[in-house]
């Protein structure tokens, strides 16, 4: 039997289902049968039917396929050949009209009410009505499964799962391609305010990686939604080195060696990722955006699996939420939980430590150990944390005054800025950073020397005042102000005046005396029918208080 063989059939192997091989197994075996028999092929082939429970012209049909090649890959099911079709050219035309008018269209339609359509028009012409399936068999027949997605659906997700999509983020050498993303941590932390403890939520994780080892280069857990904030707090990690950071956080034992900057930074379309700080900082330090456009958001997988797996690791801890609420399944995560948010940043800095030890699953390659093999060839950078976190911060232009600087409608200056106003003219516009975690001090970059440089605010308080504790209390204030049916109500009586104003009548022979006079005269017309203080008082009868009697002492005298 030759059911083996080294050529290519017009079906692989490969995909066929294992029920269907099997079928074709016991087929072969019974045909073997039949081919090297020595008894009479009809009761061989009678056997046989009986034996795989089909007719003796099925037999005939399966000898007829197998017999030249005898490989048991011509018995598969084959169904990528075109049947013979039983239908006529005029219902075959119907059910393509139809088809192509009522049933590949936006609104995505049931194919029931389309056949009830096709069967009521064959039967107009006098043709034989088709089934359902014979329709439903025509569809991939008369339409590729592109233009049906295309067809059928608005959304172009659908038609971009079709399509071949081998793009990837490949790199040459360390920092030659970084990648930034954000995500939910999959855990709940605790706090202490006012002297209580409360569970405060989940926070967000950013994270830098570099793509040619593997590496994570920073990472930033904060409490707000992904922003300027977290983007610059989390390049402010991955661009300089981490042996202070560890320290401070109590983890000083601990090597993280990868920093540096990346040539090419691979970004989603988030708004934070396109904002004027974030194009700014990225000039500065030479990093050059790639934005993940519609047709390539697939080769976002470098990130997203390496996001993945931090947060498989904080989710055995306690107060984890898990991936989903099936996955929940009931945990009571807050109150399980019990880390802080030092607790939790020092956990999420571990499991980074770990990652970086960790061997790549696919490439068996150890993050740590690439990074230090290549790190030799790396251009030696020493940026200062300060000035990395200030150039990516939020910010803009910002013209210089005499009185200063003004940001969220508070004033700022210093005495560097008033050597700069003689010649603002020439200096133009100063580029200002603001941390919205505190609003006492802003950054103005100084165009001498190009570094930024703090300023207080000009009414000398130092309280840190966040961004949103500001513009809650200006909110505050504007609503104490008052809304605006009291100021409609007032430009309402204003223009009622002046609609019924009427200008009073001039004689057409009545000389026009000159500007000067005519304002002269208007003075003394109004000035005499002014009020006068005197014509009050006259009115009034003059009161003058009473004079005190003088109590009179007697004079002494003596008795004769």
């Amino acid at each position: 039997m030759a059911a083996s063989g080294s050529g290519c059939g017009s079906r692989s192997v490969a995909i066929a289902r294992d029920d269907a091989w099997a079928q074709a197994k016991r087929q072969v075996r019974e045909l073997d049968r039949i081919l090297d028999g020595q008894g009479p092929r009809q009761v061989s082939i009678a056997r046989a039917a009986a034996e795989l429970g089909l007719t003796t012209r099925h037999i005939y049909n399966l000898l007829k396929r197998y017999a030249p090649d005898r490989r048991i890959t011509v018995l598969l099911p084959r169904r990528d050949r075109p049947r013979a079709t039983r239908l006529t050219a005029p219902v075959e035309a119907v059910i393509a009209e139809v088809l192509r008018e009522q049933w590949l269209v936006k609104e995505g339609p049931e194919l029931r009410p389309c056949v009830g359509e096709i069967r009521a028009r064959c039967c107009e012409a006098g043709e034989r009505p088709p089934s359902y399936r014979a329709v439903q068999r025509r569809i991939p027949m008369l339409f590729e499964d592109l233009a049906i997605a295309k067809g059928r659906s608005a959304n172009p997700s659908h038609a971009r799962r079709l399509k071949a999509r081998p793009g990837y983020i490949s790199a040459r050498g360390l920092l030659d391609v970084g990648q930034i993303d954000h995500t939910p941590a999959d855990i709940q932390f605790v706090e202490v305010i006012d002297g209580v403890g409360v569970v405060v939520g989940r926070p967000y994780l950013t994270v830098v990686i570099d793509v040619f080892s593997r590496a994570i280069l920073g990472f930033c857990l904060t409490l707000e939604k992904p922003s300027s904030l977290s983007v610059a707090l989390c390049l402010q990690q991955a661009l300089t080195p981490k042996a202070p950071w560890l320290a401070a956080h109590g983890l000083g034992e601990h090597d993280w060696p990868m920093s540096g900057r990346p040539r090419v930074l691979v970004v989603d379309r988030a708004k934070e990722f396109k904002g004027h700080a974030f194009a700014r900082g990225c000039d500065d330090f030479g990093i050059t955006i790639r934005p993940r456009h519609k047709g390539n958001v697939h080769q976002g997988g470098v990130i997203e699996r390496l996001l993945g797996a931090l947060n498989t690791v904080l989710r055995t801890l306690p107060g984890q939420t898990g991936r989903s609420v099936t996955e929940r399944d009931h945990y009571p995560s807050e109150a399980r939980a019990r880390l802080s948010f030092a607790d939790l940043e020092r956990c999420v800095a571990l499991a980074v430590l770990e990652h970086n030890a960790k061997p790549n699953e696919k490439t068996l390659d150890i993050p740590d150990q690439v990074w230090r093999a290549h790190a030799a060839g790396l251009p030696p950078h020493q940026d200062d944390p300060d000035q990395v976190l200030i150039a990516f911060l939020p910010g803009g232009d910002r013209r210089l005054t005499p009185q200063g600087v003004s940001v969220n409608a508070i004033d700022y200056y210093a005495p560097w800025l008033g050597e700069l106003v003689p010649r603002r003219d020439r200096v133009g516009k100063l580029a200002m950073r603001t941390d919205p975690r505190d609003l006492s001090h802003i950054y103005l970059r100084h165009p001498d020397t190009g570094a930024f440089l703090a300023v207080e605010r000009r009414d000398g308080r130092t309280d840190a005042v966040t961004l949103w504790e500001h513009e809650h209390a200006r909110a505050i204030r504007r609503a104490l102000g008052g809304g605006p049916e009291s100021r409609i109500a007032l430009r309402r009586a204003l223009r009622a005046i002046a609609d019924g104003a009427m200008r009073p009548a001039v004689e057409p022979d009545t000389p026009k005396p000159g500007k000067h006079a005519r304002r002269q005269a208007a003075r003394t017309a109004l000035a005499h029918a002014a009020p006068k203080p005197h014509q009050a008082l006259a009115s009034q009868p003059a009161r003058f208080p009473d004079h005190p009697v003088r109590a009179r002492n007697p004079l002494p005298v003596e008795d004769w």
